[in-house]
């Protein structure tokens, strides 16, 4: 039987396209869907409706901030999970991007296993 919460696509939201593009390949092989944007602002102006899996958001970004874009998807009244990625390890990222409801904060570089299981244990989730 086929999981279709998995099949549901993982949004990456990355403006550096190697890490975006790694990360890309790395969900691929572990069996998930992506899309990829390269700025909060492309992935808001998406006309995709997906019922997101999850969203993989950097901290900083061109333009918008991740952690902003994350503030703003939960004013909206979204509740998909978001996983927030950083290279920069100042607590005050943690602390906000946890404030906003994160699913989890990792540290670049990400470790694979790491983040695959989270997605998987995100797809195991029941849908609301």
């Amino acid at each position: 039987m086929v999981d279709q919460r998995r099949l549901r696509p993982v949004a990456v939201i990355e403006d550096d396209d190697v890490a975006r593009g790694a990360l890309a390949r790395l969900l691929h092989a572990g069996g998930f869907e992506t899309a990829l944007f390269d700025s909060a602002e492309t992935f808001i102006a998406s006309s995709d409706a997906s019922p997101w899996l999850c969203l993989i958001i950097d901290v900083q970004l061109t333009g918008m901030s991740g952690l902003d874009l994350q503030v703003r998807l939960r004013s909206e009244g979204s509740d998909v999970p978001v996983i927030v990625i950083t290279a920069n390890r100042a607590e005050v990222f943690r602390e906000r991007a946890e404030r906003a409801g994160c699913a989890a904060f990792l540290c670049k570089p990400i470790n694979g296993t790491a983040i695959l299981s989270l997605l998987a244990s995100i797809a195991s989730q029941p849908s609301t």
